[in-house]
């Protein structure tokens, strides 16, 4: 198959920006997972094979690695531990009343399957006040482990909240005060809850679409991509964050960068003694009763890629949706305290947001690590390259998990329409309880 006009690293398309031409992109039909054959036989053939080495490079060959990163990269597990499954009950079959909804998305009048569709959606499923209506893979095994990429973000400051919350991490603290290997680096005078809204500031960009940028180096450290023998960078993620400079104004704009969200996992790691998986598995993954083992990818190092690197199945995630629907409850535990998820609803400061030019989240902020749209429902919402997305709307008792493989990284390329969707679903929804 033809490659597209386009190169991932970190999973994020390097030839497609927010102002550029979406480059031409294949039939979602045509590269379905399960009519991809790659991989096959024993040894695959030399066209049907994904690398860790290429993957990244190449699509659809990424559609396949996005379902079997651990085959590809080093990873360390997430237990689900050892008791049964909680119940994920169905209700009331929805499935062709969504699929034939129609709403006005950017480019005009579509149905609901038609987005799915056009998004390369690999799997869905949606919840209605707890009971799921709607549920369908697109050549997705129902078990199969998803990379989330950066939906990992929202995990982690999930768990540095509940910290706050109980007094064991200080929110105001500095990041140097808990890790004096940053002193002199950009995060200087940087508090943790600069680091959670990603307002702290510090030089390093975070532009897919030019290879000399920062996330290259933050790729290579990580082994996301392959490393040319004779690099001089950074070769693991602790080494290389000490590295990224900054002016020292912090609190004064928002800008989304990754290198953030590395810092707080290696601050939750410091303040714990626990690595992330253990933190997840035993604060939320184990609790929520889970039917599936998730995964964390990890450096050389064997750090984790606390920006991007979870990966889990789709039922067990819109368990967690639900969860974090029912303001912290599931499973007939109290999993999260509730104002752990009433400070994250609040958001932050939509004026630092607005400033950063998001393409199709006007009005939103970001708040410990969460989407915050501030509509009437209260919607928040997990994102991820590629399309990952939890939506949920407590207003309207819906939850919605997609994992997907788009072949353009950026959510420009999709959330212009996600956003209207999300909202007819809603209505949809909310006139059928």
């Amino acid at each position: 198959m033809k490659l597209l006009p386009c190169v991932a690293l970190f999973g994020l398309c390097l030839a497609h920006s927010a102002h550029a031409q979406p480059p031409s992109l294949p039939d979602p039909t045509s590269v379905r997972l399960d009519r991809l054959q790659l991989m096959q036989g024993f040894p695959p053939a030399a066209d049907r094979r994904v690398t860790a080495g290429s993957y990244m490079r190449q699509y659809p060959q990424a559609r396949w690695a996005f379902h079997h990163m651990r085959e590809l990269l080093p990873s360390r597990s997430i237990p689900r531990g050892a008791g049964p499954a909680s119940p994920l009950p169905a209700g009331a079959d929805r499935s062709a009343e969504i699929e034939a909804l129609r709403f006005n998305g950017a480019s005009g009048e579509l149905s609901f399957a038609e987005y799915l569709k056009n998004t390369y959606t690999d799997g869905v499923i949606v919840l209605l006040e707890g009971k799921v209506v709607y549920q369908r893979y697109f050549g997705m095994p129902e078990e199969q482990p998803h990379i989330m990429w950066s939906m990992t973000k929202s995990m982690i400051g999930l768990i540095a909240t509940q910290l706050i919350h109980e007094g064991k991490l200080d929110a105001e603290a500095l990041v140097t005060d808990y890790l004096p290997e940053l002193a002199d680096s950009g995060w200087k005078g940087a508090t943790v809850q600069q680091v959670l809204n990603m307002t702290a500031d510090v030089s390093y960009s975070e532009v897919y679409a030019d290879a000399e940028s920062d996330v290259v180096k933050y790729a290579m450290a990580a082994g996301m991509s392959p490393v040319p023998a004779d690099y001089p960078g950074a070769r693991s993620l602790y080494d290389y964050l000490p590295s990224i400079p900054g002016k020292g104004n912090h609190g004064r704009e928002f800008q989304y960068r990754t290198v953030h969200t590395e810092v707080l996992g290696w601050i939750l790691r410091r303040v714990t003694g626990q690595d992330s998986a253990q933190m997840i598995g035993e604060r939320i993954w184990s609790p929520l009763g889970t039917e599936h083992e998730a995964y964390m990818l990890l450096d050389p190092a064997g750090t984790e890629w606390a920006g991007a690197g979870m990966n889990a199945s789709l039922r067990d995630l819109a368990r967690f949706g639900e969860m974090l629907r029912n303001d912290g409850a599931f499973n007939g535990r109290q999993i999260v305290a509730p104002q752990v998820l009433a400070s994250i609803r609040e958001g932050a400061d939509r004026e630092l947001f607005k400033a950063s030019g998001r393409i199709g989240q006007d009005g939103y902020s970001y708040r410990n690590q969460f989407w915050i749209s501030h509509n009437r429902d209260g919607a928040f919402e997990l994102l991820g390259v590629h399309g990952q997305m939890i939506h949920v709307n407590p207003a309207a008792g819906l939850v919605l998990v997609r994992l997907s493989s788009h072949p353009v990284a950026a959510s420009a390329a999709h959330f212009p329409t996600t956003r209207p969707a999300m909202a007819a679903l809603a209505e949809l929804l909310r006139t059928k309880r």
